[in-house]
């Protein structure tokens, strides 16, 4: 065997063990579980939804507004826009503006139309036109805003009506934001 080829089989069997010896310790290491810290439940941070439901000011004759937290369970937007009225309802019996009962209310949607089936004694309970026209828009903005819906059409116990007490009310409504 020639000096030459001598040199070569003693680099190429090297390489060889130092390969083997490199693939070794790479197999060691690829068998050590590393823990990954996962978050638990509690460090978990719902996001919190938020969307502004609109009130009748009446000292200043417009509506005000105030951002509320819609319940984080909910998922179909029926049950959304029930949450929004459930809070609207409570503002307004916090503000007086409505006696504290239970008042029967439906909501649904159709072809980005929305219907609303009020209770009666919602509406009147508006002393002047302004009022009840401040309490229509505080349910058409407030179920608007969050989008999903161009218009509300307002049912009153289950059915259409042209008025309550003062304004007609067969028409469907839009977002007035001037209000």
């Amino acid at each position: 065997m020639s000096h030459k080829l001598k040199i070569f089989l003693v680099i190429l069997i090297t390489l060889t063990i130092a390969t083997g010896v490199y693939s070794n310790k790479v197999n060691k290491k690829s068998e050590t579980v590393t823990n990954i810290s996962t978050p638990t439940l509690e460090s978990i941070q719902k996001t919190e939804i938020t969307t502004p439901i609109f009130f009748p000011n009446l000292k200043q004759g417009k509506l005000s507004k105030e951002d509320i937290i819609l319940n984080s369970n909910l998922s179909n937007k029926e049950d959304i826009l029930k949450d929004i009225i459930s809070q609207l309802l409570k503002k307004l019996e916090d503000k007086n503006i409505l006696k504290k009962e239970n008042f029967k209310y439906e909501v649904y949607i159709k072809n980005r139309t929305l219907y609303l089936d009020l209770d009666s004694k919602i509406l009147s309970s508006a002393k002047t036109p302004q009022e009840e026209l401040l309490l229509i828009y505080s349910f058409v903005n407030s179920l608007l805003t969050p989008g999903g819906a161009d218009n509300v059409v307002l049912l009153i116990n289950g059915s259409t009506a042209e008025k309550v007490n003062f304004i007609n009310i067969s028409k469907s409504y839009k977002l007035n934001s001037n209000i």
